[in-house]
């Protein structure tokens, strides 16, 4: 078995694209993660980020199943998949774990809905067989894209994870406008990473994501506003279902989270803009981290790299209380 767990980042901002010079360092994609854990490979959200992804696998001359874990529905994380290159091809299988929930519960009806005037529409099918399961919170899934039955879903709470296959957990966050937002928690031989997107915390933080999330080697944590846009009196952003930093690593420090990778920028925020709020970040908790666009950490390694080949803080296994 393949000794590995890495997450890459395709697409780091939320709401809308950011395009011009003032975004080259941290990028402009939308949101769209990537962890290679134990020979598997697992997408998180199809913002435009998934775009420069899907012209890499389409290279493949043997592809293997995909599997694309959305968070949910808004178009800032979905508007990548219609131009997702694998769909057009007749040899690819994917698979679709998406949140259920009472404003949209058909995947591709929506997708094909908000995309009427791309390519979805224009072509005369989509090529690939596609399968879609929908949670609602609490579900234990296996992924082996080698396996017969590539995705499962465990019955029993006591059931062991196949040998081969990753354990994806799953937690519904109910801090985001209409429906919530699913969570996610990768497992491999101790190891955890956790995807926690488009969420908005509480006083002391959210206890249940906490709990979810707890002892884990690193959380990508939604940060789409600093504190001083989050509460400001004349154009509060309270109630809109985005966190801050000094969320992100409350919630890391109440969980016991190693390193927290701050994500989901504003798309107005600058490249200087977000280096100060890493400056500000890291002040208070040193292994936080902004996530930029094509960045690379490796969790089995003894210290994370940058794809700029900067170093992030080594992972220490005590945390500092906040300060």
């Amino acid at each position: 078995m393949t000794q590995e767990f890495v997450t890459q980042f395709w697409g780091v901002r939320g709401s809308h694209p950011s395009t011009g010079a003032d975004f080259i360092k941290t990028g402009g994609n939308t949101s769209c993660v990537e962890m290679r854990v134990a020979g598997q490979q697992l997408i998180f959200d199809a913002g435009t980020g998934i775009v420069e992804l899907g012209q890499q696998l389409v290279q493949q001359p043997n592809p293997r199943p995909i599997l694309i874990l959305l968070s949910h529905y808004h178009h800032d994380h979905i508007q990548g998949l219609p131009h997702f290159a694998p769909l057009y091809r007749e040899d690819q299988m994917i698979y679709i774990v998406a949140p259920w929930n009472l404003y949209q519960d058909r995947v591709w009806e929506l997708l094909a809905s908000a995309s009427s005037h791309s390519m979805l529409a224009e072509r005369p099918g989509l090529l690939a067989r596609r399968r879609t399961l929908l949670i609602e919170g609490g579900e234990r899934l296996w992924w082996n894209a080698d396996a017969a039955t590539p995705l499962r879903v465990a019955v029993d709470a006591d059931e062991l994870c196949p040998t081969g296959s990753v354990e994806i957990r799953s937690y519904h966050s109910l801090g985001h406008p209409r429906g919530g937002s699913m969570c996610y928690r990768v497992e491999q031989h101790g190891v955890s990473a956790i995807y926690a997107t488009d969420i908005e915390s509480y006083i002391g933080t959210d206890q249940r994501l906490a709990n979810f999330a707890r002892d884990s080697e690193l959380i990508i944590h939604d940060a789409h506003y600093t504190p001083t846009e989050y509460a400001n009196p004349k154009a509060s952003r309270q109630g809109w279902g985005h966190s801050t930093w000094a969320m992100a690593i409350e919630l890391a420090q109440a969980a016991n989270i190693k390193q927290v990778a701050l994500f989901h920028h504003e798309p107005a925020h600058t490249d200087s803009q977000i280096d100060q709020i890493e400056a500000d970040a890291q002040a208070v908790y040193p292994w936080a981290f902004v996530a930029r666009e094509g960045m690379q950490v490796d969790l089995l390694a003894k210290t994370s790299e940058r794809s700029q080949g900067e170093s992030i803080s080594p992972v220490e296994p005590a945390i500092q209380p906040l300060a």
